[in-house]
């Protein structure tokens, strides 16, 4: 895995939500520390430039303002060696802020994660969040566009499974019909590997065969273990090797 995470687009809502607290205004300085304490760089962003006084992500973060980030989009204004943030900037907050903490959870590839930020960023009318990897206690607006845009590619997915005898977990092999009986029967979840957006254009599947293969059956404890440690299916499949060994 890469050393470096962080890019800028990834600083942008962190920023927007420092901005958003802080009325009287947030100097680049200032930036840097909060974003230090939310985004904790590691690794190579962690580093010191040589010669320089700035680490990698300091940098990164100076770099918003040389690239006039915000000021491009109208989210924020930078007044007196100040940045405020604008009704544009406000909105744009409350309409992504979920999506980005779901795309940055650290569980998707790099490369993946940083084309998901950059069409977050540019692209008002998509949303990244599956249905399966929304959990308690997350309050999201976009469950019943997001339902009614992966319905039909659940339902293909599922029926495919169901074909090839493999309603069950593809990590531990839990079958919930066995389990429950008729309780269980024809129930499983689907884990996405990539947002589904990879998939999409303009809001529709465009490659149902393609986007199935990247959902695979879980079992609710597996499919929730994933999540809470930020790895992939084969990270647990090998967890769980070793422990039984």
């Amino acid at each position: 895995m890469p050393e470096e995470r962080i890019s800028e687009n990834q600083l942008i809502i962190p920023s927007l939500k420092v901005f958003s607290r802080r009325k009287e205004g947030t100097t680049t300085s200032e930036l840097i520390e909060f974003l230090t304490d939310i985004m904790e760089p590691k690794d190579k962003d962690a580093e010191i430039i040589p010669g320089r006084n700035d680490t990698y992500f300091s940098q990164k973060v100076r770099n918003l303002r040389s690239h006039s980030t915000f000021e491009r989009d109208n989210l924020a204004q930078y007044i007196d060696d100040k940045y405020y943030i604008t009704d544009n900037g406000l909105n744009f907050l409350e309409n992504k802020y979920e999506e980005y903490e779901y795309i940055n959870s650290g569980y998707f590839d790099v490369n993946i994660q940083k084309d998901a930020n950059l069409k977050l960023i540019k692209d008002n009318k998509r949303y990244f969040v599956p249905e399966d990897d929304i959990f308690e206690g997350k309050l999201i607006t976009t469950v019943t566009k997001t339902r009614k845009r992966s319905a039909k590619l659940r339902a293909y997915a599922f029926d495919y499974y169901k074909k090839i005898n493999q309603i069950k977990c593809d990590i531990c092999g839990f079958d919930f019909e066995e389990n429950y009986g008729k309780l269980g029967r024809d129930y499983i979840e689907l884990h996405h590997i990539k947002p589904i957006s990879v998939y999409e254009e303009d809001g529709k599947i465009i490659n149902l065969e393609e986007a199935r293969q990247n959902l695979v059956p879980l079992c609710s404890n597996c499919h929730k273990i994933l999540h809470r440690n930020s790895i992939t299916v084969e990270q647990l499949k090998e967890a769980m090797n070793k422990s039984e060994r």
